[in-house]
């Protein structure tokens, strides 16, 4: 994969990756701060669901939500981003 902040960079963008869990709030907190257009690099298990998903070549509206165990799982702050 290619490097996205080097990318962000080269087009004048901020680039934040975080590649670990412990690196994830603060990485949001950045991103979110940042007055102008971010690139955020995230890094995920490969086996874990990152939903909501938009699957590739598919539009906005064939979004794949989660299931109801996934959704009652996601609770408080953690609500407001998904």
């Amino acid at each position: 994969l290619p490097d996205f902040v080097k990318l962000a960079e080269a087009f004048g963008c901020k680039g934040i990756r975080a590649d670990h869990p412990d690196q994830l709030d603060d990485a949001i907190r950045e991103m979110l701060a940042y007055e102008g257009p971010v690139i955020f690099d995230c890094l995920v298990e490969k086996h874990e669901n990152c939903l909501p998903m938009i699957p590739s070549g598919n539009a906005h509206n064939d979004m794949l939500l989660p299931d109801d165990d996934v959704r009652n799982a996601i609770t408080g702050s953690g609500a407001a981003l998904v």
